[in-house]
Formats: structure tokens, C-alpha cells, sequence
């Protein structure tokens, strides 16, 4: 047999005392946990500064005319006389075939000359001797007219030989690359031994009369790019030395990997010690605009993408802007959009800030500034 016990219940009053303490108890702040205070930042209040930008691209020296050379004629490569990095005359031996393949194809033609050259004397002497009889009424006209038809036939069988025979020779000729010009040897594309076709590239020869440089402009530049005509030319490799640079051609269409367009800029000056290859920065002067001038601890970059920290004044918080940059100066950036005049910017301790965090100004009037 089980024993039940019969407590009693507390009273409505009670229960709504127990309630009370309990949301008090929970309502109460724990001590423990920390409260994070304002971090404190410099700022600066953003004013529009009338600045002339450079524009600045970088690039390479490249040869105004590089020629790919190749055999007109293919064969199997038995001699190369130059590599990269060798100076060429115009004439100059650059590379020969084995002649071993055209060779008897020449004789062939020769030897068809010869027998075609025969058949023309022979028909000509035949015509002297027809002439003769038909002075004296021994053969008829008609025999005479055939003889001379013959030996038309055998004067244009051998003009063909004679014509074979050239080309013949020519495709020996061919067999030896020359230089058209001077320049230098940028590359080497058969080794010897190797079986070329006709007109595969062999050697890359590039024309040392003119240099330009090879530049890839960004889309964004392009409009400005265009719109300026003389640019300044410096190349690490020489020092000061500053060169004179005009744009030749700029490709109409973009490269679809890098969104670049290619372009040429022709050099002018003393170009002593420009080697082919040297990298070089063309410089440009824009005309004066409007830009925001901050220090550059105030610039930070996200995904590629610039931005600055923007002090809300009614909340004393804080929000990351997207900028356009439009260069460097020494210790300062220029922003030429996403400021505008009166905005509070953060230049010091921009870093370890987060978007809506609270900020705190050591100075009141340093924002003002």
C-alpha cells in the first residue's frame, strides 16, 4: 500500500512575488561582462583641393618591326650561323637547308633543257634546209609552213625549260636565309636537324632603327590617354635620363583577358643604351581638376576595391565609403570620388575599425581641421 501526501499549494499572492523576483533577477546587468568603450580616432573634415594629376603607365621597349624569317621552301635545317642576341647585316647568312632533297629536281630541269635546246637546233636546221628546196621548187610551201610551226613548238618548249630551270634554282637559292636588314636576333624557333615547312618561322629578327614602347592601357584611361599628346619617358635601367614619347597606334578593341588596350608609343631623343626588353613608365601631366588630398593611412582596400571611414556626426559612428583614387603623392592619396566637401574622414586608426562602430575624438576641434 502506498502512501500519498498532500502538500499545499502557495497562494496567488506568493506566486506573483516569486515571478517579480525572478524577472528582476534577470533583468540585472552582469557584472562581468565588459562594455566596449568608443574607439578613439583622428579625423580630418575633407576639403576639395585643385591638383593636377599625373597619369602614369607603365610599359616595355619593343622594336617598331619584328620579323618572323622562314625558308620559302622546306627542308631539313643542315646550318644556323646566328642565335639570340647576335647583330645582323642586311645579306648576312642567317641559315641553310640540305640541298640534298632539291638537287636532283635541278638536274632533271637541266637535263630537260638540254634535250629541248636539241630538238630546236635540230628543227632550225631542218627549216634552213626546207627554204633551200623550196627556192628551187623542190618542195611545196605548205612542207615549209610545217617545218616553221615545228620549230615555233620547240622555241616555246624551250623557253619553258629555261623557265623550269630558273625556278629550279631559285628553290636552291631559297634554301639559304639572309637578312633583309640590320638588326638583331630576338629568337630562335628550329634548331638544326629539324625538318621545317615553307615559310615556318625560323628566326625573329627585330629592326634596331626604331624603338617604341609597348604599353597596355587600362579601360578607365583610356579617354585621358587619348586626349594627350607628348608624353615623358623614363626607364629605370638609365637613370634620370627622361625621353620624349607620342602614341603611334592604340588597338580599337580590348584584350578580352586583361580589358587592356594595346598600344605603341614612338620614342624621340637620345636613345644611346636603350636595349630592347628595358622596362620603361611614360608620365603625363593632366590638366588641373579637383581632388580631395588625405594622408594615406586613411586609405584602406577591400576585394581590390579602395575605400576610407566616414564619421557619422549625429551617432559618432562610423561607415565604410567606396573611393576612386586618381594617384599618389609622397604620403598623401588623392580622391577624386566617393568624398565630398565636409566629410568627417578617419586618417588615424582606421584599421581596426568595423562598419557602425562607435568612435571617440581626443579633441573636439579635431575635426575641424
Amino acid at each position: 500500500m502506498r502512501l500519498v501526501f498532500w502538500r499545499p499549494l502557495p497562494s496567488q499572492p506568493a506566486l506573483f512575488v516569486c515571478a517579480a523576483l525572478m524577472v528582476s533577477a534577470c533583468g540585472k546587468p552582469d557584472a562581468t561582462q565588459p562594455v566596449e568603450s568608443p574607439r578613439p580616432v583622428r579625423t580630418m573634415v575633407a576639403a576639395p583641393q585643385s591638383v593636377s594629376v599625373p597619369l602614369t603607365l607603365p610599359g616595355e621597349v619593343r622594336p617598331r618591326i619584328e620579323s618572323r624569317l622562314g625558308f620559302r621552301v622546306g627542308g631539313k635545317l643542315m646550318a644556323r650561323s646566328v642565335s639570340v642576341g647576335d647583330v645582323v647585316a642586311p645579306g648576312q647568312a642567317l641559315a641553310r637547308l640540305d640541298p640534298t632533297d632539291l638537287m636532283p629536281a635541278v638536274q632533271a630541269q637541266q637535263a630537260q633543257l638540254d634535250a629541248v635546246r636539241i630538238e630546236r637546233n635540230l628543227a632550225s636546221v631542218e627549216l634552213e634546209r626546207l627554204r633551200g628546196l623550196r627556192a628551187q621548187n623542190f618542195v611545196s610551201q605548205s612542207a615549209l609552213d610545217r617545218q616553221q610551226s615545228i620549230l615555233d613548238g620547240a622555241q616555246s618548249r624551250l623557253a619553258a625549260a629555261e623557265a623550269q630551270l630558273r625556278q629550279a634554282r631559285n628553290a636552291m637559292d631559297f634554301q639559304l636565309l639572309k637578312a633583309d636588314v640590320a638588326g638583331v636576333v630576338t629568337a630562335v624557333e628550329a634548331e638544326v636537324g629539324q625538318v621545317v615547312s615553307a615559310g615556318q618561322t625560323v628566326l625573329r629578327i627585330a629592326q634596331t632603327g626604331e624603338r617604341e614602347i609597348a604599353i597596355n592601357i587600362p579601360e578607365a584611361d583610356l579617354a585621358r590617354a587619348r586626349a594627350i599628346g607628348q608624353w615623358r619617358v623614363t626607364l629605370p635601367a638609365l637613370g634620370s635620363r627622361e625621353l620624349t614619347g607620342r602614341f603611334r597606334e592604340i588597338a580599337p578593341i580590348a584584350d578580352p583577358a586583361s580589358r587592356t588596350f594595346a598600344a605603341r608609343m614612338t620614342l624621340s631623343g637620345p636613345l644611346d643604351g636603350v636595349a630592347l626588353g628595358m622596362t620603361a613608365s611614360a608620365q603625363a601631366m593632366q590638366a588641373p581638376g579637383t581632388a580631395f588630398v588625405l594622408p594615406l593611412s586613411a586609405l584602406q582596400s577591400r576585394d581590390g576595391q579602395p575605400r576610407v571611414w566616414k564619421v557619422d556626426r549625429a551617432t559618432s559612428t562610423v561607415q565604410p565609403v567606396a573611393v576612386k583614387t586618381a594617384g599618389l603623392l609622397d604620403d598623401t592619396v588623392r580622391i577624386t570620388e566617393g568624398v565630398v566637401a565636409g566629410d568627417v574622414i578617419v586618417i588615424a586608426g582606421a584599421n581596426l575599425l568595423v562598419a557602425g562602430q562607435k568612435v571617440r575624438l581626443p579633441d573636439p576641434a579635431q575635426a575641424a581641421r
